[in-house]
């Protein structure tokens, strides 16, 4: 038996999907900041789907925000741990 509900990376594909009006507005530069954000959400998407969120977009900024921290962390900018 198949899968009944769209994984959470599945859900994330969706939501760039519909900002990509959004990015194409982006100045050039801007762009590849754009498609890190989805990138660090992906690095921590089996982590979310282990929450098994009602509201996709709750996991995406969550997964963004352990990403950057452990980024800031290892700058030495971060939480300590």
């Amino acid at each position: 038996m198949g899968r009944t509900n769209p994984t959470l990376r599945d859900e994330f594909d969706r939501i760039e999907r519909e900002w990509t009006p959004f990015r194409r507005a982006l100045r050039r530069r801007h762009q590849p900041a754009f498609d890190a954000v989805f990138e660090r959400a992906r690095a921590h998407a089996d982590a979310g789907s282990m929450q098994n969120p009602r509201d996709p977009w709750r996991a995406l900024v969550f997964c963004v925000l352990v990403s950057q921290e452990a980024a800031l962390a290892e700058t030495g900018d971060g939480v300590q741990g």
